[in-house]
């Protein structure tokens, strides 16, 4: 990642001492099995089991975009107990471009459609995740046209989060979450930029300084 910061960012530390994630024995227990197919951290894993168990009892599927090894979608579909599609290109990060200071491309590309499928074996949510490999959307977005509850966007690269979002937007249920992977983050400018773009009265805005962008949508366009 790059060394140098750019305006605007710093090293953050929270000073709460509150940890739940130390206290729920069964998310601890789904995390000892899907933390080794991840590149998300406890904290914000965490917080997507806590809007997973909210959002269950919500009309939608769930959604994840940036899958890679299967870790978040199967703790979301562990949670929630519901439906989850997992969309991913299984052949690393697509789309990098001018406002993404740290991916080129191909990046992550170190996972496949099998370690998935294992890992919800062993989770036992082999019968809630569906995936879908290739490019979303353009690839495989016909396949989504039912109403979104939640979708967790891990796509690295600002085209690739505006195209996403530009699509499950309109299916996104009133009271739907979306939420931004690396939000904030060095070498994910591109992600952060597109975000702060979107910021609008459709939404309310929460910012995790973990490096999560929380969307819920207040109403139905």
């Amino acid at each position: 990642m790059p060394s140098s910061e750019p305006p605007g960012y710093s090293e953050v530390r929270p000073l709460a001492k509150y940890s739940p994630w130390l206290a729920d024995d069964e998310f601890k227990k789904v995390y000892g099995v899907i933390k080794a197919n991840t590149l998300v951290d406890e904290y914000r894993c965490y917080e997507l089991w806590c809007l997973a168990r909210q959002m269950a009892r919500f009309r939608g599927v769930f959604i994840e975009v940036g899958v890679w090894k299967g870790g978040t979608g199967c703790l979301l579909a562990s949670a929630a107990r519901k439906s989850v599609v997992l969309c991913d290109t299984f052949r690393g990060v697509v789309k990098a471009g001018p406002f993404d200071t740290y991916y080129k491309g191909g990046e992550h590309s170190d996972a496949t459609e099998e370690e998935v499928t294992d890992l919800a074996t062993r989770v036992g949510v082999s019968d809630l995740i569906r995936i879908l490999r290739g490019i979303f959307p353009e690839e495989t977005g016909r396949f989504v046209d039912e109403p979104i509850a939640l979708c967790h966007v891990d796509v690295d690269v600002y085209e690739s989060a505006r195209d996403v979002f530009r699509k499950i937007w309109p299916l996104l249920i009133p009271g739907g979450v979306v939420i931004f992977d690396d939000y904030g983050f060095l070498g994910c400018e591109g992600v952060t930029r597109f975000v702060n773009e979107i910021c609008s009265d459709e939404h309310l805005f929460v910012h995790n300084l973990n490096g999560h962008a929380i969307l819920v949508r207040t109403h139905q366009a």
